[in-house]
């Protein structure tokens, strides 16, 4: 500490742009290269900085690396942990020394939220090199007039901070992070158990399903799920230490139906949530989905570039269906196209609200079919059964006004005040006692496109960036003249998901690598660079963000896959 104090002494009254002897370069790009002079010591702690560029040399990320064992394995849990821990103590610090207008700046150090959820994160990673866990912060520098180094209150502020972070380790509550990480390592062993049993969801006895309006917190007063016995499961851990009783939910297709306001939309939001873990308390930490679930919408206006539609149209007016592309797709083309780039992206389970869907797209009725002969859509209704038995993809459906999907359905639970029931045999007598499933259109089976490949520009430069990198109101990602609406990928719903979902959109548009692979392949290595081995996301580092949130390969090709201006091959 004391080097670091003569260091900032030195730059009292400099040129802010002297804070660049703090790191290797206005912004690293490989995090591991640091000059053992510019890494620091206070204590137990050892720490070290990064710029983030030339135009706010002031704004730097202070890396700490903490004094606690550490492993690989856990860092998902203890980081949540210790971001939780940690947050609140070093936000209180920062609003008591907020700025007041005065000409000396006062420092700000600004630290990731973490959430409900348990994922990997940038702002606290497990750094291998050290075997140490890294908290990464972004540290305002104080400055006098705008301009110059506040040296001797920078030192003042980092002291305390540390000073602050060594209670809070101190006193860190350790049963409470056992928890957390016993917790997370359930969710796994759960996981495991659902796949080898051909599970695609679980949703345990005594969960809180319903939230808080406006927010992450289980509701107060709300009825905990109860599973019915016919599809009640149990699952014993592997040390035998605790069982989990809990409606388990097959691979296959399911319908959840009910009348308005019984909680099956809730259900199904809380299967779309279950695709990540969630720490103790939080209603829904054993609820459990499929990881590569994803909820599909009919999208109204979306674009659609180079897709394969033959499995759902039989012909569209002027418009070749093996590679159809649109600016503005309906909603009938717009929910065929997502499932259909969902089944490219490798999802294993599609979550369906018949209130969000495009009728026509979802059912044609006898009636429809006998009065309309020359049709072009293919309705779902003929592709869900064919996407299980052939290509493994199953189906959960909420079901409120049509029959249709009960007589293909290999369970059906219904919802009545939030309590579900399964009545699979009693639909199934009354189908058999209609007349309604006696027509029988025959379909060749569908062309199911699994890759796609991005068209990225030619250009003779070095490299291609952009002048604009930003998010729109957290439901646009604007890249120049590139732009997805991505309102409806619901399992996105952070801002840091969205700054990773950013930079991600960034690598894949301007890598001239990048078309020699699939899309998937490509999402994976980005995302390892900035969660994983740390380097900065965006070739422009005065446009991003500092803090990352791991979100799925599949959502960054739900996200290319809306952008306005990319273009595909095959």
């Amino acid at each position: 500490m004391r080097d670091f104090k003569s260091l900032m002494c030195k730059m009292q009254g400099q040129n802010k742009t002297n804070l660049r002897w703090l790191y290797v370069d206005s912004f690293s790009t490989d995090p591991d290269c640091i000059e053992d002079e510019k890494v620091f010591n206070y204590n137990s702690f050892s720490f070290w900085f990064q710029g983030t560029g030339r135009r706010s040399a002031e704004r730097i990320l202070m890396m700490i690396a903490l004094p606690m064992e550490a492993n690989r394995e856990e860092e998902i849990p203890v980081s949540t942990f210790l971001l939780k821990r940690i947050g609140p103590i070093v936000r209180a610090w920062s609003e008591e020394n907020q700025n007041d207008n005065k000409a000396r700046e006062k420092a700000q150090f600004f630290v990731q939220p973490p959430g409900n959820r348990m994922l990997r994160r940038n702002g606290l990673t497990y750094d291998e090199k050290r075997n140490k866990y890294v908290l990464r912060l972004l540290f305002q520098v104080p400055l006098i007039n705008g301009v110059s180094v506040n040296g001797k209150a920078t030192a003042r502020a980092v002291s305390e901070l540390l000073a602050l972070l060594e209670e809070c380790m101190l006193t860190l509550d350790h049963a409470q992070l056992e928890s957390y990480v016993k917790t997370y390592r359930i969710q796994q062993q759960i996981r495991e158990f659902l796949r080898e049993k051909g599970y695609c969801a679980f949703v345990a006895n005594g969960s809180i399903l319903p939230r808080e309006k406006d927010g992450d917190a289980p509701m107060q007063g709300a009825i905990p799920f109860v599973s019915p016995k016919e599809c009640e499961i149990t699952i014993e851990l592997k040390d035998h230490s605790a069982t989990f009783r809990g409606m388990g939910i097959p691979s296959g297709i399911t319908v959840i139906t009910g009348g308005g306001y019984s909680g099956k939309s809730t259900l199904l939001d809380s299967l779309e949530d279950g695709i990540y873990d969630h720490v103790p308390g939080d209603g829904r930490e054993y609820v459990i989905a499929e990881r590569s679930a994803l909820k599909v919408y009919a999208e109204d206006g979306r674009p659609v570039s180079e897709l394969d539609l033959s499995a759902f149209f039989k012909f569209l007016p002027g418009k070749p269906l093996e590679a159809f592309s649109t600016e503005h797709a309906s909603g009938s083309v717009s929910q065929a196209s997502s499932i259909l780039e969902a089944v490219s992206g490798g999802s294993r389970l599609l979550l369906i609200d018949e209130d969000k869907s495009a009728t026509n797209f979802m059912i044609r009725d006898r009636m429809m079919r006998l009065l309309v002969e020359d049709e072009p859509i293919i309705p779902f209704t003929e592709r869900v059964t064919e996407l299980w038995k052939g290509k493994g993809v199953s189906t959960i459906l909420v079901i409120g006004g049509s029959s249709e999907y009960l007589r293909l359905a290999d369970q059906v639970i219904l919802m009545k005040d939030f309590r579900p029931s399964v009545i699979t045999g009693q639909v199934r007598d009354l189908i058999r006692a209609s007349e309604e499933n006696a027509w029988n259109d025959a379909f060749a089976p569908a062309n199911w496109i699994d890759t796609r490949r991005l068209l990225v520009k030619e250009t003779t430069q070095p490299f291609l960036f952009f002048r604009t990198v930003e998010t729109e109101n957290e439901k646009k990602v604007i890249l120049d003249e590139f732009s997805a609406d991505v309102t409806m990928l619901t399992a996105l719903s952070t801002h840091e998901q969205l700054c990773t979902l950013t930079i991600v959109m960034e690598r894949l548009l301007t890598d001239p690598e990048g078309k020699n692979r699939e899309i998937l392949a490509n999402v994976q290595d980005y995302l390892e660079d900035l969660l994983i081995r740390g380097k900065t996301g965006s070739i422009m580092p005065e446009t991003q963000s500092w803090f990352y949130e791991e979100i799925r390969p599949l959502d960054a090709l739900c996200c290319i896959n809306r952008m306005r201006g990319a273009e595909f091959g095959r």
